[in-house]
């Protein structure tokens, strides 16, 4: 499980890739194309676009006009859907010991600043939508 505040190359490569693909003229992009604008890995971008495919966000589409396209309208994905997918579960848990032992302090020395900050980062993911980063981005 990964923790909200932290963003992987991939959930940034899908995050990046989905508002390219819903500012996209036709509606459908190839990773060649998105690679070139990105600057990224095409295999990579593979990688990342099957497995919003799986979650049901994109679909793909063979052939020479073929590429990725939205399976939703942008108004039904959200940035968190788009976390989720590649992600996982998320888990609020705020504490930065990787033993898995319970923190040695009877408060956590950060209080309940990293926790409100992952709740509010949360919450901006869950509420904006692909639909509001097109018009963010036009």
């Amino acid at each position: 499980m990964k923790k909200i505040i932290q963003i992987s190359e991939a959930t940034s490569l899908a995050l990046h890739g989905m508002g390219i693909l819903v500012s996209s003229d036709t509606g459908r992009i190839t990773i060649k194309e998105m690679a070139e604008i990105t600057q990224a890995s095409e295999a990579h971008l593979s990688k990342v676009f099957q497995r919003l495919a799986k979650s049901g966000l994109v679909h793909s589409i063979r052939g020479p006009k073929g590429g990725f396209e939205l399976a939703k309208s942008p108004e039904e994905i959200t940035l968190l859907d788009i976390y989720k997918a590649i992600e996982g579960k998320i888990t609020t848990d705020t504490c930065f010991l990787q033993s898995g032992t319970p923190c040695p302090f009877g408060t956590c020395i950060f209080g309940n600043l990293v926790e409100d900050l992952t709740q509010q980062f949360m919450e901006y993911l869950d509420k904006t939508t692909l639909y509001d980063l097109k018009n963010k981005l036009s």
